[in-house]
């Protein structure tokens, strides 16, 4: 069955015209690096585990291109803040959202450069080699020139790229944004004929599947309901396969992490010890950054021992896993609210390793978590006012960004001015220069206050106080207690997902996505 669908994909190669068979000795005189290439194969079983299907797709061995920079191969990607923007303004304007997938997105990108390699095994010819002349699987400037060619062809119709977000293009309300060759388009009904040409045009250059109703994206389920104007964002496969990586599965706990400080091990970690965290740690900070807010402060924390874990650690780890796998039915949901939130908060002097603070942020459009963060600031601070100021200036740069961006994609706030609440005192009276600058040998403290103060004069930001019950930043600065846990949930926006759409299909669709994650 191999054997097949190697053929049958050499015939898609063909008919892309992705290569030209040229002799060997010319090239090798010249001095051309010659690649390798190599078969890689999946397969599909039934719900019985019987075989239904075999893929195979030739890859080019682009690892062992010489003389490649990071300017050559940077593909830019869509953030996922800008993901769930997207989704807070799809359910605030009750947009259409249609998807579509490019089939072989890379091999309709031309090559820029001479690359030749060695025809595949079991299909060679003496003395022959491929010239290249698509962007093959494989070569470390293939996402690059795919991106390229899709821009062009969007810029070719009229579409602008959004400057804060080169994978989002826009044109008369109709929004295009994609993940590589996922590509999702956004548009209000009014804009369905202007929408439809897009896409038409789109099909009629690429060989395209889909267009149906946005239910998946990356591995993210998307669940929408149009008549509350919301969508929740659901990550419940995926936690229920990341918490295969436990070692433990007899950990049961209602938050993710206790308030004890973990400690550095004070011995060595097994290669295959290390191994094991950094699979645990890397797999909930997809989750994390993605779906996941409440796993923010614990991950973060976590992270720290990437490098030499101990069996702490390990059941740490754990713990988080197994509150996701207990959790999983918790989703993100956007929508029911106006206007752009903001909060910043801090917890000084947290960490008794090097008595560097804790901070986070937190920012919500429409009602609806966007953007988040849990973090220890790079420099100690010499008082709680000082890391306040570090984190409220970190917050006040992404809400400024975030606000550009809004701009860019048409949607108008009814207050430009930002309000980002603080519930420091003190650190508000700073930059609304109530008092007297702060007194303070830290010149980077110093220099971050003033920009605060400049932003304020400019009324971009307003800094207004919160009390620290109502601060939903706290919970990205220190592990909340269980009578606490609710509230921050709540305060997330994180909540019992509705019954999933997908159907068998799309689900199966949506393992092999999650499948590939682990490739």
């Amino acid at each position: 069955m191999f054997k097949e669908a190697e053929k049958t994909h050499l015939q898609s190669h063909q008919q892309m015209k992705s290569w030209t068979e040229v002799q060997a000795s010319p090239v090798k005189r010249a001095g051309h690096q010659i690649l390798d290439c190599m078969w890689v194969y999946t397969y599909k079983l039934d719900k019985h585990h019987r075989l239904i299907k075999c893929k195979a797709r030739l890859v080019v061995r682009g690892d062992q291109q010489r003389n490649i920079t990071s300017q050559d191969t940077y593909a830019a990607t869509l953030a996922g803040r800008s993901f769930r923007m997207l989704m807070a303004i799809a359910a605030k304007y009750d947009l259409e959202l249609k998807q579509y997938d490019v089939t072989n997105a890379f091999v309709h990108a031309a090559i820029d450069r001479e690359i030749y390699m060695r025809m595949p095994k079991g299909y060679q010819k003496p003395g022959t080699l491929l010239k290249v002349r698509k962007a093959l699987y494989g070569l470390r400037i293939s996402p690059l020139l795919w991106q390229k060619e899709f821009t062009a062809t969007l810029a070719s119709i009229g579409f602008q790229q959004i400057p804060q977000e080169p994978c989002c293009m826009i044109k008369d309300g109709v929004i295009i944004f994609f993940y590589v060759d996922d590509i999702i388009v956004a548009y209000h009904s009014k804009q369905e004929s202007e929408a439809m040409k897009a896409i038409n045009r789109i099909q009629e250059k690429y060989a395209c599947t889909g267009g149906d109703n946005l239910q998946w994206f990356l591995g993210v389920e998307v669940m929408r309901n149009r008549k509350q104007k919301t969508i929740q964002l659901s990550q419940a496969a995926y936690a229920d396969k990341i918490s295969q990586l436990a070692s433990r599965q007899d950990i049961r706990h209602d938050t993710p992490m206790s308030g004890m400080e973990l400690r550095p091990r004070s011995d060595l970690a097994e290669p295959s010890e290390i191994n094991r965290y950094q699979r645990k740690i890397g797999s909930l900070l997809f989750a994390a950054v993605t779906t996941r807010p409440d796993i923010a402060f614990a991950t973060s924390r976590l992270a720290r021992f990437l490098v030499n874990p101990s069996t702490e650690h390990q059941d740490a780890a754990d713990r988080v896993l197994l509150y996701l796998k207990k959790t999983e039915s918790l989703a993100l949901e956007l929508g029911r609210g106006d206007g752009l939130e903001v909060a910043s908060d801090a917890s000084f002097a947290d960490n008794t390793l090097d008595r560097k603070s804790s901070q986070g942020y937190a920012i919500k459009l429409f009602g609806g978590l966007i953007a988040w963060r849990a973090s220890k600031q790079d420099t100690v601070t010499t008082s709680t006012t000082e890391a306040e100021l570090l984190a409220l200036s970190q917050v006040a740069k992404e809400a400024i960004f975030t606000s550009r961006l809004l701009k860019e994609l048409q949607v108008n706030l009814s207050n430009p001015i930002i309000t980002i609440k603080c519930d420091n005192t003190q650190t508000i009276r700073l930059v609304n220069e109530d008092v007297a600058k702060l007194q303070t040998k830290l010149r980077h403290v110093d220099i971050h206050n003033h920009w605060l103060r400049q932003e304020v004069t400019r009324k971009t930001i307003k800094v207004e106080y919160v009390p620290s019950d109502n601060m939903i930043a706290d919970g990205f600065t220190k592990s909340l207690p269980a009578n606490k846990w609710a509230s921050f949930l709540d305060q997330l926006g994180l909540v019992k997902r509705k019954e999933s759409p997908l159907k068998e299909a799309e689900l199966e669709k949506l393992q092999e996505h999650l499948e590939g994650l682990y490739m």
